[in-house]
């Protein structure tokens, strides 16, 4: 008879013990991991008083992506937010930040700025509906740009499937900062079309 206590003791002890463990386990710190897209050091250079103006838009990205946690995706329809790597700034303003430092090393010619001037200029907006990684080590980048000139406006998409030179986060942040070069790249190529065809014209 003695017995039955003894044993519901033993019992309750346990299930605090287990408590404690899993009490403990919670409150122990995550290690956290913050990335940022690597930045350009950028030169002043001396540009024409008449040089033209390219105002570059703050950079829109879909909703899913404006959170910090970094994006995996894991299969046709899934998305996983990770939790312990984590953008150390929102994604949208480092995006913009480097597409303007890209442009203005890629455009000498342009006097490129985030604040739109009087007078005649050209505007550069992209949205990014993928800036993301996969468990294939894919980055994914792709969205829409558009480019207006004085002359016109020309809209277009872009999609890169990189592949990852190694595993793991930093690999994949430096692998999306290079699709994020091409993207720059192909905005570059559209811009200097367009200024070597202004300065060809008669009287230019």
């Amino acid at each position: 008879m003695k017995s039955e206590p003894v044993k519901l003791f033993a019992s309750k002890a346990a299930a605090l013990l287990g408590m404690s463990l899993l009490l403990s386990a919670c409150s122990s710190p995550v290690e956290m991991f913050y990335y940022q897209l690597p930045q350009l050091s950028q030169n002043q250079q001396q540009l024409a008083v008449n040089a033209p103006v390219l105002v570059v838009e703050p950079v829109m990205v879909a909703n899913y992506l404006n959170t910090n946690a970094l994006i995996l995706q894991t299969s046709e329809v899934e998305l996983h937010k990770t939790v312990q790597h984590q953008w150390a700034e929102a994604l949208d303003q480092q995006l913009t930040r480097l597409l303007l430092q890209q442009l203005a090393l890629a455009l000498p010619g342009y006097r490129v700025t985030d604040r739109a001037p009087q007078g005649p200029h050209s505007r550069v907006l992209v949205q990014v509906e993928q800036f993301h990684g996969s468990s294939q080590g894919l980055a994914m980048v792709a969205g829409r740009l558009s480019v207006s000139t004085p002359a016109g406006m020309l809209q277009q998409q872009f999609s890169w499937q990189l592949p990852q030179p190694e595993a793991g986060y930093p690999a994949l942040v430096n692998t999306l900062a290079g699709g994020w070069q091409k993207v720059s790249q192909d905005i570059s190529q559209l811009l200097r079309a367009d200024l070597n065809e202004n300065q060809s014209l008669p009287g230019r």
